[in-house]
């Protein structure tokens, strides 16, 4: 299938993430009951969806795929051009999240650890290289990194002879993952490069502050990277009236990145934070390891970070282990983290490939359709884990048949349901159906690209009777990007009133 207009990003939020925490408005009819007779329920529900989709001529134009089945009966409730392949933008992170869960297991961790060359424990003197070994954590942290170098310092390590080594061999170098490329020039926190090792999912956030009796704000960087990432401009004046205006402009040059902060903040507002993605996230991650050891005493002679392998005959000193999968995915799916994604695609990549050696993005890809393969799910294409920029067609039917499997594993079920936002109450679902019935009765991850929306989860009064649904709008008008919610939401609304 040919990339579809609503596959491309600009750059705003709306655009590389899923910006749907908004209130869709109110359905109109949303409050009408469906019939009591069992006879005139499923046509009155065909007419209810008609009727969505009619009154809102500013879409007739769009590519608007449905799929609705009942979980119980397995009947298919409606559907509407269901086969057809289109972009799911974020609900491409179903495909990820139940492969991640059927073949890695709910219970799966990643472990970053750290080995060392000789040690004197008598003098606390490492005589060579200390190394750091990342396997994929997407959650590593600036305070998982000091506590590991609390944990370093607490073998007696005081000084290392050689230098600090990052083994980055669980993932191959191509860190940028599969059509990032298509916006090379965007430097936002959404679009991070993935790396088998990586901290803080590998941007830094920019941080002004606003001094409270006007003047010069604060501006720093968390986390601090030396001289990797540096602040080369800091004209931030606090200001008592007006709006806070501020422009960041982050700069690759070479061997560390460049960042310019300028404008104003309203003192009101206090702080102001920017997500900036870096280019090198093992070295990123690297340098503010090496920041942490020093905090706790622990020298490295010769400064600096480099890559390389750790060798057979080093000894482990410390590690840290990620929660499980299955907290990892909720923190993935609520709010919708590329990051989180596409370090789950390359771990089923580096878990799976055969032969060993360092996983890659096409080992993902093929991870996942060996799993969804086993499920029935077929002939689709998503070529990364996160759905961001052109890189899915996937139909209705397609999605609809992945939540009925799911739905049918209790091992995994469990854990695919606590991972999606909760309609009114969470993530990014959480400022709509505001009194409405669905309010806390849908589970349904969300997808927002500039021209696409989709919806797809569970809906239902009980959990004993559940319906699967999946909506995808392609070729919206981004102008209407409201319209296409409510008409999703007014959707679900007729579902819940089907079922009750």
């Amino acid at each position: 299938m040919s990339q579809l207009a609503g596959a491309r990003g600009t750059g705003s939020a709306s655009a590389g993430s899923d910006d749907d925490d908004e209130d869709s408005g109110s359905a109109t009819g949303s409050a009408n009951a469906a019939p009591h007779d069992a006879r005139s329920r499923l046509p009155w529900l065909h007419e209810r969806i008609r009727a969505a989709i009619s009154s809102r001529p500013a879409l007739a134009k769009e590519k608007l795929g449905i799929a609705i089945v009942d979980l119980v009966t397995g009947d298919e409730l409606y559907s509407k051009d269901a086969d057809v392949g289109l972009n799911l933008a974020s609900n491409t992170k179903l495909l990820t999240t139940v492969a991640a869960l059927g073949v890695l297991g709910s219970g799966f961790h990643w472990r970053t650890a750290v080995y060392s060359d000789k040690l004197d424990e008598a003098t606390g003197v490492v005589d060579g290289d200390l190394y750091v070994r990342g396997r994929g954590d997407p959650e590593l942290s600036q305070r998982d990194l000091r506590e590991l170098a609390a944990d370093v310092a607490a073998r007696g390590i005081r000084t290392v002879t050689g230098k600090l080594v990052v083994d980055g061999s669980y993932f191959d170098a191509q860190v940028e993952p599969p059509h990032y490329d298509e916006e090379p020039n965007e430097r936002a926190g959404f679009r991070a490069p993935v790396a088998s090792f990586g901290v803080g999912r590998s941007a830094v956030t920019v941080v002004v502050v606003a001094e409270p009796g006007g003047g010069a704000a604060q501006v720093r960087l968390e986390p601090d990277a030396g001289d990797y990432v540096r602040i080369t401009k800091r004209e931030v004046t606090t200001v008592t009236t007006g709006h806070t205006r501020i422009s960041v402009a982050s700069k690759p040059r070479g061997d560390h990145v460049e960042i310019e902060v300028t404008g104003q903040i309203r003192a009101a507002d206090g702080d102001y934070e920017l997500r900036r993605r870096v280019d090198d996230p093992a070295r990123f991650a690297g340098e503010v390891f090496r920041k942490a050891l020093a905090e706790r005493g622990v020298t490295i002679k010769h400064g600096g970070v480099t890559a390389g392998a750790v060798p057979t005959g080093a000894r482990e000193v410390a590690s840290h282990d990620s929660a499980e999968l299955a907290s990892v995915i909720r923190d993935m799916n609520k709010y919708s983290d590329n990051y989180i994604a596409e370090s789950v695609l390359k771990t089923l990549g580096a878990e799976t490939r055969a032969g060993g050696g360092p996983g890659t993005w096409a080992d993902g890809q093929n991870a996942v359709k060996a799993y969804l393969g086993k499920l029935g799910v077929t002939g689709y294409r998503a070529d990364n884990g996160s759905g961001l920029f052109g890189s899915t067609s996937v139909s209705p039917h397609q999605l609809v048949t992945l939540l009925r499997a799911a739905h049918a594993d209790f091992k995994m079920f469990p854990d695919l349901l606590a991972s999606l936002p909760i309609g009114g109450v969470d993530g990014t679902l959480a400022k709509r159906w505001h009194g409405r019935a669905a309010l806390g009765r849908v589970r349904a991850k969300t997808g927002t690209l500039d021209q696409v929306i989709s919806l797809s989860g569970y809906v239902g009064m009980d959990a004993g009777h559940l319906i699967a649904f999946a909506i995808v709008e392609n070729d919206m008008p981004g102008s209407q990007r409201g319209a296409a919610r409510s008409l999703a939401d007014e959707i679900v609304d007729d579902l819940l009133a089907y079922v009750k």
